[in-house]
């Protein structure tokens, strides 16, 4: 075997070759997801960049022999079964919807595009070759604490949830060019990079989504030393949304990219029983006959099993290490999915089973949508899902069916 596996992956979940893997993109999710990967046993044999310099970088980089700047040298490379992006978002939706039409696998990093269209044409593909694996990279649904407040929500620990609230502390960082991160429009910002993963994890937790949604976006960091003249950043560097849920929970969120130093996080769950929280990678939760909370589930930071997984130290400060825990946990996942069918590229769903699909990826961005369009407004705003793009011209269209001439 070409790559080298750790120990702790048994000759037994081993016995098949696992489905080759090209990924897409350059940012951190995919220079921690490659290590991982490799550790998992799937051979990545091909790379792709916007420029071929990029991706000679990624692939030196990363240690793959085949890189491109083409799109389609990958998807039609004859090792690549599944196909990891995580790029551009308004590149994520062709390429997503191109692989499974030429049939490969495909995991998609958030957010899946700049607006809720992109989610929809990814949302019909998967329909349309429902055997081919389409998910999304929410690796918070697979942290360890929070899949053991799921557990404990569903059997009854804290009740009916009333509100759920959820903080995230960290600092925003850009790279030394103007680029998609930077352009709200191109899907930068911390609402869709991180506010994604929350209100998909919102509604994996509660079972409950949203009615009405009510924003506010604020791009307080317009420039930096590299990044000033004539080209200003737009993306939000801080974001506070309020949701208000089908089956009446309360939920609000506060992304705060200002902060320097150690990321924080919390996530709470309070109902008529009692409360969950996860700080950081940590659960607690406390009835409310109790005095105190109790620690229901710790998880140390261990560095040193993050480094067995051969991810850099320099991309390690860039993803959190709950965001990277969970890339860990779904990884093995979807390891299992494939490990457990005899075909190179056959697999089953039931240990993916609690990972987000292109279905959930659409609510998510119909949600991310309304927030923005409410902090435009400063008004509450519907969320409501259309199956069906938008007309290219919506006047011309109106009138089209308005007029009562024939072609025949």
């Amino acid at each position: 075997m070409r790559f080298k596996v750790k120990s702790t992956i048994s000759q037994k979940n081993m016995r098949k070759m696992l489905p080759g893997v090209g990924v897409f993109g350059t940012t951190a999710t995919i220079k921690v997801l490659v290590p991982i990967l490799k550790t998992c046993g799937f051979p990545v044999v091909a790379a792709w960049a916007r420029t071929a310099e990029e991706a000679k970088l990624l692939a030196t980089e990363l240690d793959i022999d085949f890189f491109t700047a083409k799109i389609d040298e990958v998807l039609l490379h004859k090792d690549v079964d599944v196909v990891v992006i995580s790029c551009s978002p308004h590149l994520q939706a062709p390429i997503a919807t191109k692989a499974l039409g030429i049939g490969k696998h495909v995991l998609c990093g958030s957010p899946a595009g700049p607006r809720e269209v992109d989610a929809l044409r990814m949302v019909h593909a998967s329909r349309y070759y429902p055997r081919l694996m389409s998910l999304m990279c929410h690796g918070l649904r697979f942290l360890p604490a929070l899949t053991r407040m799921k557990s404990l929500v569903e059997e009854g620990y804290i009740g009916n949830i009333k509100v759920c609230e959820v903080k995230m502390h960290f600092g925003v960082t850009y790279s030394d060019r103007f680029d998609w991160m930077c352009d709200e429009m191109m899907g930068g910002g911390v609402l869709n990079q991180y506010g994604s993963n929350i209100i998909d994890l919102v509604t994996y937790l509660t079972r409950q989504r949203a009615l009405k949604v009510h924003g506010m976006l604020k791009t307080y960091i317009k420039q930096t030393g590299n990044i000033k003249g004539i080209r200003e950043i737009t993306s939000d560097d801080f974001c506070s949304f309020q949701l208000e849920l089908d089956k009446g929970a309360s939920v609000t969120v506060t992304l705060n990219g200002l902060m320097p130093g150690q990321f924080l996080q919390e996530i709470l769950l309070v109902g008529d029983r009692g409360r969950l929280v996860v700080r950081g990678a940590d659960l607690y939760g406390q009835k409310r006959e109790r005095v105190k909370e109790d620690l229901l589930h710790f998880d140390p930071v261990n560095y040193k099993d993050v480094e067995s997984f051969g991810i850099s130290e320099s991309v390690r400060r860039e993803i959190p290490t709950p965001f990277m825990k969970g890339m860990i946990r779904m990884t093995e996942a979807v390891r299992d999915a494939f490990d457990r069918v005899e075909e190179r590229q056959g697999w089953v769903a039931e240990p993916v089973a609690q990972a987000a699909t292109f279905e959930d990826s659409f609510y998510v961005q119909t949600v991310v949508d309304a927030i923005r369009k409410s902090s435009k407004c400063k008004e509450w705003i519907s969320v409501v899902l259309k199956d069906e793009e938008p007309e290219p011209n919506p006047f011309l269209s109106a009138a089209m069916r308005r007029s009562t001439f024939s072609l025949h």
